[in-house]
C-alpha cells in the first residue's frame, strides 16, 4: 500500500471513500452532493491530505485528522464532533484502507 500515487485505482477508490465519509459526517451541515447543498467534492482538499496519510501509513489517527482539519479550517474537529464521533470517523477512514487491500 505504501507509495500509492494520485491516478492509481487504489488512490481514486480511497479518495472517493474519504469524500463519502466526510460528506456523511458533514460537520458543518453543508449537505455535500444534495440538491440544495454544497458540491459533492466540497471536502476534496482535506480528503486529499487524509488519503496521502492513509496510503503512506496504512492508517490515520485522531491527531492526523485533527491536524488536517486545523490546517484547512483553523478549528478543532474533535471539539466540533466530540470525541466519540471523531473516533468513529477515524475508524471509518481506516476501514477504507482495509477494504482496498
Amino acid at each position: 500500500m505504501r507509495g500509492m500515487r494520485a491516478g492509481t485505482a487504489t488512490y481514486g477508490k480511497t479518495l472517493a471513500g474519504v469524500l463519502a465519509v466526510l460528506s456523511d459526517v458533514d460537520p458543518y451541515g453543508l449537505e455535500p452532493g444534495q440538491p440544495d447543498g454544497a458540491p459533492s467534492d466540497e471536502c476534496e482538499m482535506e480528503a486529499v491530505d487524509l488519503v496521502r496519510i492513509l496510503l503512506r501509513a496504512d492508517a490515520v489517527t485522531i491527531l492526523d485528522v485533527e491536524a488536517v482539519w486545523m490546517r484547512w479550517f483553523s478549528e478543532s474537529l474533535v471539539l466540533r464532533l466530540g470525541p466519540p464521533r471523531m473516533a468513529q470517523l477515524v475508524d471509518r477512514l481506516n476501514a477504507l484502507v482495509d477494504g482496498a487491500r
